[in-house]
């Protein structure tokens, strides 16, 4: 059922995926504080993104020693960049949780340095153009030209002006806060204070 062939698979998998994470996730932040549950989650999350490394590390290496590489070896080291980012961010992100979130682990160095894989791989996906039966991606150099160009009017706009958007951030509070205010009904958690 799951690895039927077509879109109904890809559905499928997305679909099952989707329930069972969220499912789970629910039934456990019922009784977990939600620091605790996102770290479980960054943890679970570096599990996934570390798979991804993994399976995709022989053939991005490949790709990057190939004197004429395919379109398609874009695509895979395009795609291993990223997955390192995103595993690189997630292990940082629950580290800085787990040490208390300390400021100046916060303004690290290398917090930008990892960044910058996802930008790599990104750029490598739309110089990708027409890798998969000549259609995908799409040409999308413009658009890349655009969005970095409009990026580097945000940047130089909010290091000028420093807006202050905490008023705006907290009033987002009880829509992306704790929902199930964990500890309140007195079935796990730390009790109310």
């Amino acid at each position: 059922m799951i690895y039927n062939d077509g879109p109904s698979g890809i559905r499928q998998i997305l679909w099952l995926t989707a329930l069972l994470l969220f499912t789970g996730y629910q039934i456990v932040n019922v009784f977990v504080p939600n620091a605790d549950m996102i770290v479980a989650t960054r943890i679970l999350a570096a599990a996934f993104y570390s798979v991804v490394v993994y399976a995709y590390a022989g053939d991005a290496w490949a790709a990057v020693r190939r004197p004429v590489p395919t379109k398609a070896d874009f695509l895979i080291v395009g795609i291993w960049l990223s997955f390192l980012s995103h595993l690189a961010q997630t292990v940082y992100a629950a580290i800085y949780r787990l040490a208390d979130a300390p400021q100046w682990l916060l303004n690290a160095e290398i917090v930008p340095l990892i960044v910058l894989f996802s930008m790599m791989a990104a750029v490598l996906h739309v110089a990708a153009t027409g890798s998969i039966d000549g259609e995908v991606p799409r040409r999308s150099r413009i658009a890349l030209g655009i969005c970095v160009g409009a990026a580097v009017l945000m940047v130089g706009a909010i290091v000028a002006t420093r807006p202050d958007i905490g008023p705006a951030i907290e009033r987002t509070r009880p829509y992306i806060g704790d929902w199930w205010r964990t500890g309140e009904l007195g079935l796990g958690g730390p009790a109310p204070s």
